[in-house]
């Protein structure tokens, strides 16, 4: 059988030549081969009895084994895409090249994380809207109560500082409720105060007949847009308790004492006066020369202590202080307390602001000619300043 096999021209089982065989192996192999490799190629096209050929060929076959080989656990790369969304790459997925038609590196691929959708706008329950007017309304409420509450300005008594004059628009003013639980009204001030009960010059407001108008005007008192039915009043501090007041000196000015009747007097320079009262120049505090047509001169007046002589700016048409103790002693204009001036337990609040019309918009400041009393005040407000807390945090420890 050796022999057989071995003699030229004899035939394989399958028909063909022991050459042929060889040869198709060999263009096989040649033909698999990547054509970067020469050496491997030329080492299997040689025959199969060159034992050098042999080896070069199993050594080609293990150098390919091991740079072919993969790790079997994939590997992750993120990268950041155009959108800004994340992407995972992964070793483990087929080299196809990614949707938009870019061509992946060789090896990886890029996945997309999922996008989260978009959150969509749930629809406000129907309670929110009422419940939003019922907090606005009780803030409105508190603010008017207890901090800032607007005022409207029905006459002409502080004109031109506040106009409330026949035919232009009354205007409406801020005033600040808190700041008289700190301190005392001070000279100067524009304030808003309970009209005492004999003050009845001013007109006062008229409620509606009408119940739903009534309920209107009810609801707008309490926001504070409507003036309250009480009649307030408006008008400017002149003198406080323990200061005394008369007019006039030789250029009809007001004076003002801190040491009573006897002085030192100190007149005001008080530029904010629209029309002035009429005056005898020859009329002096306590004794008329003109007997009753004198309507400015009146004194000397020592306020008590919490009471205030308070006069608009408007002097010929003010039912202030100076018009009742006129009313009171027509003889000489010098006259008692009780009925000519305001309790500061009276007192509503401050004028800080003309709210409206906006052309009018300002602040309602002290004038240049009270600055001294507010600056007399600082040193105790400072002392008090620094000795209330000291005092709230000593009884802070007591309790402790």
């Amino acid at each position: 059988m050796a022999d057989e096999e071995s003699r030229p021209g004899s035939h394989l089982a399958d028909g063909t030549l022991p050459g042929e065989a060889a040869s198709e192996d060999s263009v096989e192999s040649a033909t698999s081969e990547p054509d970067d490799e020469p050496a491997d190629s030329l080492a299997v096209t040689r025959g199969a009895d060159d034992p050098a050929d042999n080896v070069s060929a199993d050594g080609a076959s293990a150098a390919r084994s091991a740079h072919t080989q993969v790790d079997p656990r994939p590997s992750t790369e993120l990268t950041a895409s155009d959108d800004g969304s994340a992407e995972a790459t992964t070793d483990a997925e087929s080299d196809t090249g990614s949707a938009d038609g870019a061509q992946p590196r060789h090896g990886v691929l890029r996945r997309r994380a999922p996008r989260t959708p978009k959150k969509q706008h749930k629809k406000a329950p129907w309670w929110e809207l009422p419940v939003l007017i019922a907090v606005a309304i009780a803030v409105a409420v508190l603010i008017k109560t207890f901090l800032v509450q607007p005022f409207y300005i029905p006459s002409e008594s502080m004109e031109k500082t506040l106009h409330g004059c026949p035919g232009c628009s009354g205007d409406r003013v801020l005033v600040n409720k808190l700041i008289f639980d700190l301190r005392d009204p001070h000279a100067g001030d524009i304030v808003v105060f309970r009209a005492p009960a004999d003050w009845d010059e001013e007109p006062a407001p008229r409620a509606p007949a009408n119940p739903i108008v009534k309920g209107v005007r009810w609801f707008g008192q309490l926001v504070g847009f409507v003036p309250p039915d009480e009649r307030d009043l408006i008008k400017r501090v002149i003198a406080v308790g323990g200061q005394s007041v008369q007019c006039c000196d030789s250029k009809g000015r007001v004076q003002i004492s801190d040491h009573g009747v006897n002085g030192p007097w100190r007149s005001l320079d008080e530029r904010y006066i629209f029309e002035n009262s009429a005056w005898d120049s020859r009329s002096r505090p306590a004794h008329l020369a003109s007997g009753g047509s004198d309507q400015r001169t009146f004194g000397p007046i020592t306020i008590p202590k919490g009471r205030l002589w308070v006069m608009g700016d408007h002097r010929g048409d003010s039912a202030d202080s100076r018009f009742h103790c006129i009313e009171a002693a027509p003889a000489d204009h010098v006259c008692g307390t009780s009925d000519t001036t305001v309790a500061v337990s009276k007192v509503i609040g401050k004028g800080v602001l003309i709210a409206w019309p906006p052309s009018r918009w300002r602040t309602l400041g002290t004038p240049g000619t009270f600055k001294h009393s507010a600056e007399a005040a600082l040193p105790v407000l400072g002392g008090a300043a620094f000795v209330l807390p000291l005092f709230g945090l000593r009884r802070r420890r007591r309790r402790r």
